[in-house]
């Protein structure tokens, strides 16, 4: 742009002169130069104003730069993302494969925890039923004869006490 402003000066230079090989009078010589003050001031605008613009493609190039750095890092996380969704997408069927399957087998499992705590029921009450039975003959026993087999270790101890005593006592 700067070579383009001093062609356009130079040309024009020349212009004027050749009007000056003219004969020239001196409102025109003083015209002339008011007229190449104001093309000077008017390049040093222009130089001002390019420079600006020098500036602002410099501004725009860095920032151009720095978007293009920031694509670059977004398209890596957007592939990233990508890939992601879908390896989860992939493992979905298995995954619901697999709750099928441990939906199954806790089903299976509360069935069979539900058979025990019948069966466990059952022999419950069998055994109270036997306990019942047991101590409704017990009352009718003598509790003084020493039986054969002891039920309970506390037994064990209250008989062996019992025998303790009795050496010392000889009503028992």
């Amino acid at each position: 742009m700067e070579d383009l402003l001093n062609k356009a000066v130079e040309n024009y230079i020349k212009q004027k002169e050749h009007q000056k090989m003219k004969p020239i009078t001196s409102n025109c010589e003083t015209s002339l130069r008011q007229e190449n003050e104001e093309l000077c001031i008017s390049k040093q605008v222009l130089k001002k104003k390019i420079e600006e613009l020098l500036d602002l493609q410099e501004q725009y190039k860095s920032r151009e730069v720095a978007m293009t750095r920031f694509l670059e890092e977004s398209s890596g996380k957007v592939t990233q993302l990508s890939d992601s969704i879908a390896f989860f997408k992939s493992i979905i069927p298995d995954t619901k494969k697999a709750i099928a399957s441990a939906e199954k087998s806790i089903d299976l499992l509360e069935n069979k925890c539900q058979h025990l705590e019948d069966i466990i029921s059952a022999k419950d009450r069998k055994i109270i039923t036997l306990v019942d039975q047991i101590l409704s003959k017990i009352k009718h026993s003598d509790v003084t004869i020493e039986p054969e087999i002891y039920s309970s270790t506390h037994e064990n101890k209250l008989w062996a006490k019992r025998h303790s005593e009795s050496e010392y006592d000889l009503e028992t």
